[in-house]
């Protein structure tokens, strides 16, 4: 009876293992018989490798012969040694001044972005709107952030006229098409419950907005809009390149003058303007959260 039963346990596991074995088999059969992607691959790698070498000839990059060492001491001297009068000169020219200017062109630019965005918000939120009707808000949004903000500048600055007037309308602008897009985000994933509950009573469109939808996406609001306003402190100095105000000015002047003691004093004020603008904002940011 132990030797029948021993024999059968034998048998057993001499099945499981022919099993097991031909299973490997049918895995390594299928293994050999995959695709050969090596001839793909291997077209992909020369064509990248022919695009960047054809780039970097076609784009007609050279080296003039210069005087790395020297340039390289002039600038390492300016940058060095700043100019401490610019940099704490605080008439309405003097860096003080354009760093104050600057953030508050981003800051008129977010605000004006973060209350116009609401609407277009709303019209790209599939949840809202429905599926169709978004499609046009996503077009609209595409389209406010097809044209960077250097281009939209150039062209407003014909209109206003060039100044802060000119940066804070250009930010705010340009801002619309992030800022809607994270708000369109924020209004898909909220929670359904109060809305079905608004609509189980016979609530209208506004009264859903105001009692179910704000409530939810109002610190999400805030928060992207934060963020925005650090991204657009940076945009602002660059603004002022093409006369929109801010430390973008003497930014540009002294790089055309090779005053490298006054770009340093520019760009010692950038770097604490935006140290503390970020900081306030990932502050203010995590209470939200």
């Amino acid at each position: 009876m132990f030797k029948n039963k021993e024999q059968h346990q034998i048998k057993k596991q001499v099945t499981q293992l022919n099993d097991s074995m031909h299973v490997s088999k049918d895995v390594s059969d299928k293994y050999n018989q995959r695709p050969k992607k090596w001839i793909y691959n291997m077209v992909i790698t020369v064509i990248i490798i022919f695009a960047v070498i054809w780039t970097f000839f076609s784009s007609g990059i050279t080296i003039r012969n210069v005087d790395f060492a020297t340039q390289f001491y002039y600038l390492w001297r300016g940058f060095t040694h700043p100019n401490t009068s610019f940099l704490f000169d605080w008439s309405k020219g003097g860096v003080p001044y354009l760093t104050l200017e600057t953030v508050a062109i981003a800051f008129s630019g977010t605000f004006l972005a973060a209350v116009l965005a609401i609407p277009f918000g709303f019209l790209t939120a599939k949840n809202v709107v429905g599926k169709h009707i978004s499609k046009i808000g996503e077009l609209l949004l595409i389209i406010i952030r097809t044209f960077p903000e250097i281009v939209l500048a150039l062209v407003l600055i014909r209109v206003v006229g060039m100044g802060a007037t000119t940066g804070a309308l250009t930010i705010g602008i340009h801002s619309i098409g992030m800022l809607a897009k994270l708000y369109a985000e924020a209004i898909e994933n909220m929670d359904p419950g109060p809305i079905e509950a608004l609509d189980a009573v016979g609530a209208n469109i506004w009264q859903k907005i105001k009692y179910g939808i704000f409530p939810q996406v109002i610190p999400d609001f805030l928060s992207v809009a934060l963020y925005r306003f650090d991204i657009n402190v940076r945009s602002a100095t660059i603004l002022g390149m093409v006369s929109a105000g801010g430390l973008g000015a003497p930014l540009i002047f002294a790089s055309q003058s090779w005053n490298w003691s006054n770009m340093s004093a520019v760009l010692i004020a950038i770097i604490i303007m935006v140290i503390i603008v970020d900081a306030i904002s990932s502050k203010l940011r995590s209470k939200l959260i």
